[in-house]
């Protein structure tokens, strides 16, 4: 894939994944860490009920299970990259009382 007109024109356009900020210090357990090396998720191979799953934390909370590597490390970074953000939206606010 090629980047459109412009000064990139040509170019190929370099595909970024959350995968790529994993390390895999041990086999079958991967940390992802940000640009100054902090850890932020952990991603594990596990087998359950006989099945291969990636065990998905985040902060040390656990995100979920995924069926694929890759599935589970984008599950932790959307989880770090909205941790970034004012939280998860609260809805409209209740105004119901201020008419009287």
């Amino acid at each position: 894939m090629h980047a459109g007109r412009g000064a990139l024109e040509g170019a190929a356009l370099v595909t970024w994944h959350p995968i790529l900020a994993a390390d895999e210090p041990e086999p079958g357990r991967w940390r992802l860490v940000d640009t100054l090396g902090h850890e932020y998720g952990r991603v594990s191979i596990v087998r359950v009920d006989g099945e291969v799953r990636y065990r998905a934390e985040f902060e040390g909370r656990l995100l979920g299970w995924g069926t694929t590597l890759r599935g589970a490390c984008e599950r932790v970074h959307h989880a770090f990259v909205r941790s970034h953000g004012p939280g998860e939206w609260q809805g409209y606010p209740d105004f119901s009382h201020a008419g009287s």
